[in-house]
């Protein structure tokens, strides 16, 4: 499966490489309606004390975020779907605090994908990955041509790989908002397996997508559709 494929040694052999790929639906429930209201909440606050500022003090009117202005609600349920998907990703860790520039949207799909691509070969990525159809399984998740796709680069206290000292991560989003659905591609390189926290974790990490998918308030995609990208057929680097 992609997520085993995605767990292995660098060339030095004295780091390791993990990595999973999870899949989203954009529907929103129960706590996530709640996250929801805390973010507009947020923003009216921020909207009225920023009325109190000079137009060049002002963020809100001056700067403009991957998505867009955060004064176009469009942009801000974009930044909303984000902060869910790692809430649901990570649910030790609560990433509502986060602002829109902490995110970079790539300049294309083909970029994120050469990015990524890079990364893993650099590092001794092997060929049962290689051979995978990876992005074949991906695309028929998420059509990835279609998608805007964004990074996040988290500060140290925002960063839920913190406690591991990653030599370093990736946190891709590949959002296709016809679909209504976010493929999320997290990858960390760590010193050695055995930093990671327990067993448990391990078996989170490494998950085939075999099992039943759990419900979380952020909806997942259908078994059938984590399935497909787990089973799916080559990596096309």
């Amino acid at each position: 499966t992609i997520n085993s494929r995605l767990s292995f040694p660098t060339t030095s052999g004295d780091r390791h490489v993990v990595g999973r790929v999870e899949a989203y639906s954009c529907k929103v429930a129960g706590a996530d309606k709640k996250l929801y209201r805390f973010l507009e909440n947020k923003f009216q606050d921020d909207l009225e004390e920023a009325k109190n500022l000079s137009p060049e003090q002002s963020s809100l009117t001056n700067i403009v975020s991957p998505f867009g202005p955060l004064t176009q609600s469009a942009s801000r349920k974009t930044l909303f779907y984000l902060i869910a998907t790692l809430n649901a990703s990570f649910p030790d860790y609560d990433f509502s605090s986060l602002s829109a520039d902490q995110f970079t949207k790539e300049p294309s799909p083909g970029f994120a994908l050469k990015s990524i691509n890079t990364t893993l070969l650099n590092v001794g990525c092997p060929t049962t990955l290689r051979t995978s159809r990876m992005w074949d399984s991906i695309d028929s998740i998420i059509d990835i041509d279609n998608c805007d796709v964004y990074s996040y680069m988290p500060a140290m206290e925002s960063d839920p790989y913190e406690d591991e000292g990653p030599v370093w991560s990736f946190n891709y989003f590949f959002f296709n908002k016809s679909l209504k659905r976010i493929v999320f591609f997290t990858c960390r390189c760590v010193s050695n397996l055995e930093e990671l926290e327990d067993p448990s974790d391990q078996e989170l990490v490494f998950g085939d997508f075999m099992d039943d998918p759990v419900e979380t308030e952020f909806y997942p995609t259908s078994q059938h559709a984590l399935k497909s990208m787990a089973i799916g057929g080559g990596l096309k680097f």
